[in-house]
């Protein structure tokens, strides 16, 4: 061998003793994240060539769960996997000839509202991330027509099975977020014909109802004001219309609810699709109902 080539090898070796390889875990949680964008955006895929153009789904960001806070799986029978049953049937909601995507997961992160941990972060109510041991979720869209729009997402429902010290933290986080953030108002840029303007968006939230499903229950309202310009006063883009999540707990179960706003669903029918939410996690709880 050349002196030369002894001498990159040499520099090849002393290079990778250097080089810092990723924990075990984190090598995991990567892969399993890009699985999950992967197999999300293949169903896309196929349900945009098989009912007309093309829509997108939300993305909704999630930190991974460090050693500090995740939960470690239980493999034991009372720790179970989430059977497709526990979702809400696509009969039992008002979206006719709804198409259902679905996933489901390990040590996610419960998601609920982010803006509303935006405003509790700047009133001094830190977040806690809550991790499940499973999870399952599912996607309503409309179904697309020739001619019309592309589908929306009409209903999205998350199942978590957590331990019972983190479901319990979760509702009371919730209840804090709600007691500190009745009005929020934040200044922001936006673009408006052409140019960055500071604008200042009002929120407001509410508890509109609670136990009123399995063994907790909230209805939570949120409203967006229209963002106005802070000299002028000026409204600069319509406001986003009033959202509203609904979160039921059944034993270790907890599901989160987040209808369309164009769906007209008041406040006695979001209960009374909590109610039926909470019927279906009753067979897979823990204990059972």
């Amino acid at each position: 061998m050349r002196d030369d080539d002894l001498a990159f090898v040499e520099r090849v070796h002393r290079d990778l003793r250097d080089v810092t390889w990723p924990e075990p875990a984190e090598i995991r949680a990567t892969a399993r994240r890009r699985r999950r964008r992967t197999a999300a955006l293949a169903a896309v895929a196929v349900l945009a060539a098989v009912t007309g153009p093309a829509y997108a789904l939300k993305d909704r960001p999630e930190p991974p769960p460090t050693a500090a806070t995740r939960v470690p799986v239980d493999a034991s029978p009372a720790r179970a996997e989430i059977p497709l049953d526990s979702l809400l049937a696509v009969t039992e909601v008002p979206v006719k000839d709804a198409v259902q995507l679905g996933d489901a997961g390990l040590g996610e992160v419960v998601r609920l509202d982010p803006t509303l941990q935006r405003c509790g972060d700047d009133r001094g109510v830190p977040a806690v991330p809550a991790y499940s041991r499973y999870s399952r979720s599912q996607t309503l869209l409309s179904p697309t027509r020739e001619g019309r729009a592309a589908a929306r997402v009409e209903l999205s429902q998350d199942v978590y099975r957590l331990d019972s010290l983190v479901s319990a933290r979760l509702f009371t986080h919730l209840r804090a977020l709600l007691d500190a953030c009745p009005e929020w108002h934040v200044v922001e840029n936006v673009v408006a014909a052409g140019e960055t303007t500071p604008n200042e968006s009002k929120h407001a939230w509410e508890t509109a109802a609670s136990s009123f499903a399995g063994d907790e229950s909230i209805l939570v309202r949120h409203v967006p004001f229209a963002p106005r310009g802070p000299a002028s006063g000026r409204t600069l883009q319509r406001s986003s219309p009033v959202g509203m999540t609904v979160v039921v707990r059944v034993g270790d179960l907890v599901t989160v609810l987040v209808p369309d706003p164009g769906l007209g669903l008041g406040d006695a029918d979001l209960e009374a699709l909590g109610r039926t939410a909470a019927q279906r996690l009753c067979g897979a709880a823990n204990p059972p109902c």
